[in-house]
């Protein structure tokens, strides 16, 4: 397996790298154990009824005395419709607000049973240096204070749009440096902040994954708002941030460029998304549409919790799937014994596959089956640069590898076809990994093809008739006539399953 763009990294834990880091650059967040979808109720859903509103359509329309409501009510109804945690959106706080009121706030929300679940401001982080920059710095701060004493821990932040005279290049690096500022002073509250995707020069998932990458702070991440991109694929363009999210917002409408109507939300494949990128935390409906919330928001929240209870669920029985790691021990599966390789671990639904002298690995002695059959698991490079999932699986009476980032860490494809490998075959593809994320990888065995996906694109689609299958020849047969290895790599895999086509 060796390559020329191969290179050794020093020897270091996973669990050491899955740590808090003192500083965080370009990779999402690390999470161990199954996917957490908990559920709260941000206020902002009932702006018009709030009697300290600013954000209400007609100040001047009375609220009719029975729906009139303060942070105590609100909370009130959060605990009646079984929300875990409650969204306190700063814009419904007294304008003279006391440390006084917030410590009241939080002992009310503790008697209810409700979690605050974080708050949200009104920025903006576009601005040149001078006094209105300042002005926003200083208000965010405020609100770091006053989260710490409400016991909220995240944020809700808004980027803006470029200034007047100004250009996106000096729009985003004024943001990044508030964002740096801000987050500094949160991190050492303990408070998270969430750049929201929110239009301007947010508005597409490149332009916020340029901000967020570059802001060095762990306690810097992205609010998701399901509703907000407006794109030709907005579950696409979601998937694509949500490693990076520290907070979820879901709305009940997705609208895609050029479409004059929204269309409705498909909860189940948005709660997916978070499911597969192993989110965990809060995910607040956010209501925004043009109804009632009284009529509205207490269904959509009995339907989120269901499909959040799904979500949760282990997944690997639904339509015919059996699962082949039951997410506490390696069970059936044994370490394969190549020469220098690392301990195995398993934890919270975690496989690790450790960086070793080349290869570790774990493997089945039979094989699930040979023919007409799927096989799926998630997979996510920890360490290193090179492939860190090699999904060996019998076809037939023979065996094949699927590299996924292999020769340097991009490389995808099928070791062996007609004697040559996943680098140099006509299987070979390449697709970049990024760190800390977990990706979805299938492969499909049928007589007449072996296909294989990463998340939702085909990357190998090989007609066997007529083509010479098997192993690259040296340690990896070991994998035979099942198994899951890395090279010179940390990997982490959870999710194995299988099922009879």
């Amino acid at each position: 397996m060796n390559s020329l763009s191969r290179r050794r990294f020093l020897a270091t834990s996973s669990l050491a790298f899955l740590a808090v880091p003192l500083a965080r650059a370009v990779e999402p967040f690390i999470r161990t154990g199954p996917p957490r979808l908990r559920l709260s109720l941000a206020a902002y859903s009932f702006r018009d009824y709030f009697a300290e509103s600013t954000k209400r359509k007609d100040p001047k329309e009375a609220i009719p005395a029975d729906r009139v409501l303060t942070m105590e009510k609100f909370l009130d109804r959060c605990g009646e419709w079984q929300c875990e945690g409650a969204e306190l959106t700063s814009y419904y706080f007294p304008k003279n607000l006391t440390d006084e009121y917030l410590i009241g706030v939080r002992r009310h929300a503790h008697l209810c049973g409700v979690t605050i679940s974080g708050t949200a401001v009104g920025n903006v982080f576009t601005h040149p240096p001078g006094p209105e920059r300042d002005e926003q710095i200083a208000s965010v701060k405020q609100w770091v204070d006053r989260a710490a004493i409400l016991g909220a821990p995240h944020i809700r932040l808004f980027a803006g749009a470029i200034p007047k005279d100004g250009n996106i290049e000096a729009a985003k690096k004024a943001c990044i440096e508030q964002l740096e500022e801000c987050g500094d002073y949160a991190g050492k509250r303990g408070i998270f902040l969430g750049l929201e995707n929110h239009g301007g020069i947010v508005a597409d998932p490149d332009g916020i994954l340029d901000i967020v990458r570059a802001v060095k702070n762990p306690w810097v991440g992205i609010n998701l708002d399901t509703g907000n991109f407006i794109t030709d694929d907005p579950y696409a363009d979601l998937a694509k941030i949500t490693p990076f999210a520290v907070n979820v917002q879901i709305k009940t409408q997705i609208r895609r460029r050029g479409k004059a109507e929204p269309e409705a939300a498909d909860f189940a494949r948005l709660a997916g998304i978070l499911r597969d990128a192993g989110y965990q935390g809060w995910v607040a409906r956010e209501f925004e549409e043009k109804a009632n919330p009284w009529e509205v928001v207490p269904p959509t929240l009995a339907k989120l919790r269901e499909v959040f209870a799904s979500a949760g669920k282990n997944v690997a029985q639904q339509g015919g799937w059996q699962p082949l790691f039951d997410g506490k021990t390696l069970d059936k599966w044994k370490v394969t014994d190549f020469a220098g390789h690392a301990d195995v671990l398993v934890a919270d639904g975690v496989i690790t596959l450790p960086q070793g002298g080349d290869l570790t690995g774990i493997n089945l002695e039979k094989a699930p089956a040979t023919m007409d059959y799927e096989a799926e698991l998630q997979a996510m490079r920890v360490l290193g640069d090179d492939f860190f999932c090699g999904f060996t699986f019998p076809v037939g009476d023979k065996c094949v590898t699927l590299v996924v980032g292999g020769w340097g860490g991009t490389v995808v494809g099928i070791s062996n076809v007609n004697g040559e490998s996943a680098s140099e075959n006509e299987t070979t593809q390449f697709k970049n990994f990024a760190k800390g994320r977990w990706f979805r990888i299938k492969i499909r065995v049928t007589k007449e093809k072996i296909e294989a996906w990463i998340d939702d694109d085909k990357m190998v689609d090989l007609e066997t008739e007529g083509k010479e299958l098997d192993m690259r020849i040296g340690e990896i047969e070991s994998s035979k006539p099942f198994g899951i290895a890395t090279w010179r790599t940390t990997g982490a895999i959870k999710d194995i399953r299988w099922r009879k086509l």
